[in-house]
């Protein structure tokens, strides 16, 4: 039987019509399967847990953005279960660096294939990191595009407004980063990603280099620009030509440590969780894919 998390919400209102889909065609088929909906933050974590009690489980799917991911994801880790995955978010960055299908239908198909791999995740707290992770600036991105209806609404122009929004308020910060125990500060930061996969707020592509399944975090922090150095920086990461300015570092490394001047907002895969300081540690072929 395959369980079917789905956040209705997402994507203004798609990751229901994606459903109706989905649901046409596993009738279709006569396949088994079992759906929830998700009615609040953290919902789909409970669900998922509560759906590995039922009988005769195949895989679980989530329908929904990177932060439904993010919770189905964190549920199935250390379980025999695979994650499915059919977009229906806003950037859908996930479903990007995984090849897996727009098309609410190929995505199906690939999910009943049933063909799992295994691909890194990343501890940080009590929760595991999926994709990516942005402190500072994109914190605040985020924390601005979460907390207005109308951003949210916005689709993948949410992004850009909520850079326009958090840009006027966001001071830059000091860092030090430590990374497999070694030790670097930087002054004025903006922001720092940390990333199992490149791309990141609707396809960004933050950290080039970064892949789900080589037992490493790739780091990109950005540090010493203007408001308006910034915005000119800003469309190149689309191209990941971003690393190429002097004013941002990469680094890749197993365990990563950051402790800011003032504590700086965090979110994972799209979700703000709190503020720095933070500890993150790379967990190899924690999760099952399909």
């Amino acid at each position: 039987m395959y369980i079917f998390i789905v956040n209705p919400a997402s994507g203004n209102g798609r990751g229901e019509r994606v459903w109706f889909q989905v649901q046409q065609l596993l009738s279709q088929y006569r396949i088994a399967h079992q759906v929830f909906f998700t009615k609040f933050a953290g919902h789909a974590v409970e669900l998922t847990r509560l759906a590995m009690h039922l009988p005769h489980i195949r895989s679980v799917i989530a329908i929904g953005g990177d932060g439904t991911v993010h919770e189905v994801g964190n549920a199935l880790i250390g379980t025999d279960r695979p994650l499915g995955y059919i977009p229906s978010g806003t950037g859908n960055d996930f479903a990007l660096a995984h090849a897996i299908p727009s098309s609410p239908v190929q995505a199906l198909r690939r999910v009943l294939k049933h063909q799992v791999y295994r691909i890194d995740t990343a501890k940080m707290g009590k929760r595991f990191l999926i994709g990516f992770a942005g402190i500072g600036f994109d914190g605040q991105v985020a924390k601005v595009i979460n907390d207005s209806v109308f951003n949210r609404r916005m689709g993948r122009f949410a992004y850009l407004l909520g850079f326009m929004q958090a840009l006027r308020n966001y001071q830059p910060a000091q860092l030090s980063l430590t990374l497999d125990g070694e030790t670097y500060e930087y002054q004025r930061v903006w922001l720092i990603a940390v990333a199992n996969i490149p791309n990141y707020g609707g396809g960004m592509n933050i950290c080039p280099g970064a892949a789900p399944n080589d037992g490493h975090l790739d780091i990109c922090c950005v540090t010493d620009l203007s408001r308006m150095q910034l915005v000119k920086l800003f469309p190149s990461v689309y191209r990941g030509k971003h690393i190429q300015d002097p004013s941002v570092r990469v680094h890749r490394a197993r365990k990563v440590t950051l402790q800011t001047d003032p504590p700086l907002i965090v979110h994972a895969d799209g979700e703000v969780i709190g503020k720095t300081p933070l500890s993150i540690t790379v967990f190899p072929d924690s999760l099952m894919l399909l």
